[in-house]
């Protein structure tokens, strides 16, 4: 975990993309104010925090060092036993889902699979039922 608010900011901007001049067009400060925030000389105040959060970035684990539990590591194998079981409910259903259904089926599934270590076919056999 990297420990000062500055170096999480750094490592979240790189992890996205963005370099310091992006952060300054995207919040409206100027370079300086920037370099300040990721050297811990300055901090932010709410509506550069607020413009981050609207750019997908994790101001939870920025600010605290905690990531909150969305952003928790998934695991490989539960999300491919996921996604291999949905497309064999699906197929047996004779259904086809757009993208954005199918993978908020698939979330759905995972999130019970995680908690309770299995992957429940009926779940998924009733999600696609109501689906339809």
């Amino acid at each position: 975990m990297t420990s000062t608010f500055g170096s999480r900011l750094v490592a979240q901007r790189d992890l996205l993309g963005f370099s310091q001049g992006d952060m300054c067009a995207l919040t409206g400060i100027n370079r300086k104010t920037q370099f300040a925030y990721e050297k811990d000389q300055r901090y932010p105040d709410a509506g550069y925090l607020l413009k981050l959060v609207d750019a997908n970035f994790d101001v939870q684990y920025i600010l605290t060092g905690q990531r909150p539990p969305r952003f928790s590591a998934l695991s490989q194998e539960l999300l491919q036993e996921v996604l291999m079981r949905v497309d064999q409910e699906l197929q047996a259903a004779a259904k086809v889902l757009d993208a954005t259904t199918k993978a908020k089926l698939a979330a759905l599934v995972y999130h019970g699979a995680a908690k309770s270590g299995r992957v429940d076919t009926d779940l998924i056999a009733k999600a696609i039922a109501l689906i339809s």
